[in-house]
Formats: structure tokens, sequence, C-alpha cells
């Protein structure tokens, strides 16, 4: 009865575990690496959901119900309506909603009521503020945060520069900044921002065109 290896034998269990030593890491990394492109894909998609969603509601709670352009308390003066003419600059006599007897003005960012129905309702500071968009409150493999802040509204003479600086807790401006940031949750291994989509929206009232039947 034979009690021991053949050198042949021996040299081949050696090459078997070296070959399973050798493939099983690369599989693992494989593994990690196509699982946490699957979350970048995923959080990508769902910001951008996000946005598209966030950027095509009313600019105010206020522009819900009124149709025309709104008073902010530290505002470019340059884009004030004109009431007495009917018009702001960049507009024509009637075709920016300057003409309302009522003056409403843009509220304060942050939900009015249950509802999420315009732009600012959508404010939410989960994701802190540095440059790891680190997940404070939320779990899961991903976070979404979305920002919403008044910003200095751009010049009318020169050069245009949209602005992220947020104007104070109390004042009001023509430009909300909106910023939808991704990071990796607290319950994935990875740690750090995914991606981040900004975009700025501007108090031009709510578009309406008028129609006409043709006889």
């Amino acid at each position: 009865m034979r009690k021991g290896l053949t050198l042949i034998e021996l040299i081949l269990s050696m090459v078997i575990i070296g070959i399973v030593f050798t493939v099983i890491p690369r599989l693992v990394m494989s593994m990690n690496q196509s699982t946490q492109t699957t979350i970048k894909e995923e959080a990508m998609y769902d910001a951008m959901a996000q946005i598209g969603m966030i950027i095509n509601l009313p600019w105010d709670n206020n522009n819900t119900q009124n149709s025309q352009i709104l008073n902010v308390t530290a505002g470019n003066p340059a884009y004030d309506c004109n009431l007495t003419s009917g018009y702001r600059i960049g507009g024509f006599i009637g075709g920016r909603n300057c003409i309302e007897t009522t003056a409403y003005n843009a509220g304060p960012i942050g939900k009015e009521d249950a509802e999420s129905n315009d732009i600012d309702d959508y404010h939410d500071t989960n994701l802190t503020a540095d440059k790891n968009c680190s997940a404070t409150l939320k779990k899961g493999l991903f976070a979404i945060g979305t920002t919403v802040l008044y910003v200095d509204d751009p010049a009318t003479i020169g050069t245009a520069v949209l602005s992220t600086n947020p104007k104070a807790a109390n004042q009001t401006s023509n430009t909300k900044y909106v910023l939808v940031r991704v990071g990796y949750g607290s319950d994935s291994q990875h740690k750090g921002c995914i991606t981040a989509l900004q975009y700025h929206s501007f108090n031009i009232g709510n578009i309406q065109i008028n129609s006409r039947n043709w006889n």
C-alpha cells in the first residue's frame, strides 16, 4: 500500500493550489468592482431622475397659485418688475407676467405643507456639506441629498456668471441654485462622492400661452 505522493502528483497539487490562490482573489476583486459600478450607475440614474423631476416643478410655492413673477428681498434690482409699464428687463410688455395688481413674495426654502409641489420643497440636508458626501441619516448602498438655495442673481451688464454664493437665511433672490449630490450610504463599504448635478432656476413666473380657435 502506497503511503505517499509521487513527485508528479506533488507538483500537480502545488500547481492547482497556486492557480486557486491566484484566480480566486481576482474573481473576488472583479465582483467587487462590478458591484461598485452597478451602485454608481443606479445612483447616477436616480440623481438624474430626481433633478429632472425638480426642475419641472413651479419655481416657488406662490407660483402654484399665481403665474406672475414674484417679489424678492435681495435680488438684482434690474430684474424687478415694472408694474407701470408691465415688463421687466429682457421681456416685452405683458410678456413676463408683471402686470398683476397683487404683489406676491417669493417664499422661504423648504416645505410649506405636506406636498412637494415646488422646487425648494426638495431641499434636504441628509448629506453633509463636505466633499465626501457623507450620509448622516440615510441607510443603504448610496444616499441622495438635494440642496436648494437662493443665490446671487447674474449681472445684467458684461459676462453673466451663474453664482453658487448663498443669500442670508432671511433673504430671497431671483435665482435658486439646485444641487443634487450622491454619496455612498452608511451601509456601503465605500466612501466618498459618486456624482453631483447642478441647476439654476430663475424667477420668471409660469409661462402661459394664449390660444384662439380658428374659424
